[in-house]
């Protein structure tokens, strides 16, 4: 009978020993469960990051191809000013006009240049004031026929390379 006892303590100590590894195997599990989802939850976040970060460079290199020349066109454009201002002067005989022949075509040498990168005048003559591509540097009452807000007369053309605005126009509008 005291082997009896002993067995049955045996298989009660067992069936708790196994009770307790169970129980702690399955909080293991869970705790690894937890886990996985916390590591899988950060792989997305970092996919997600990498897949922006990849579009966000993909459009800083698509914009820098299309205003590559950006920075240029800026510059020359004071040199097209002064070709301008140099064939508005009234030359006589024939080795000054030949001089302002010249002159024009490397202005227009420079003009197609220019509109070969994207680069375009903006021209707002008689067209409503667009603070986005003019900026009034005169007010005057309008004559008869103007209408309000309008402009009417250009002091400095504009320029403008593909949507963005190189330099405004500089204009006098009817107010």
């Amino acid at each position: 009978m005291v082997v009896e006892e002993k067995d049955n303590l045996t298989e009660n100590e067992d069936v708790s020993v196994d009770q307790t590894v169970a129980e702690e195997t399955i909080s293991e599990v869970d705790k690894l469960a937890e886990e996985l989802e916390q590591l899988q939850d950060r792989y997305l976040r970092v996919q997600a990051e990498l897949a922006n970060i990849q579009k966000r460079n993909a459009k800083e290199r698509q914009d820098a191809a299309k205003f590559r020349s950006q920075s240029l066109a800026t510059e020359l454009l004071a040199v097209v000013d002064n070709l301008e201002r140099a064939l508005e002067i009234e030359v006589e005989g024939d080795q000054a006009l030949n001089f302002k022949k010249g002159v024009e075509m490397v202005y227009n040498s420079m003009l197609e240049a220019l509109k070969s990168e994207g680069v375009e005048i903006i021209d707002p003559m008689n067209e409503p004031f667009d603070p986005n591509f003019h900026m009034s540097i005169q007010v005057q009452e309008p004559e008869e026929g103007q209408e309000a807000d309008t402009v009417v007369a250009v002091v400095q053309k504009g320029y403008r390379l593909k949507e963005r605005v190189l330099r405004p126009a500089m204009v006098v509008v009817a107010q």
